[in-house]
């Protein structure tokens, strides 16, 4: 079964270099891309943001 991607947008953002050194250590050993983990650290506060307003 192929499933279909939705179109994305590229953003750029500036992170501290330790930041980007934890990022791509979690992303290594979850198997994920930084791109991924990035999206649901962001959907992630949406979700709770919202559920305080």
């Amino acid at each position: 079964m192929k499933t279909t991607r939705s179109k994305t947008i590229d953003v750029r953002v500036r992170v501290k270099p330790n930041l980007h050194e934890k990022l791509k250590a979690c992303a290594d050993k979850e198997e994920r891309s930084m791109n991924y983990l990035t999206n649901k650290a962001i959907e992630f506060f949406l979700e709770h943001k919202g559920a305080k307003a």
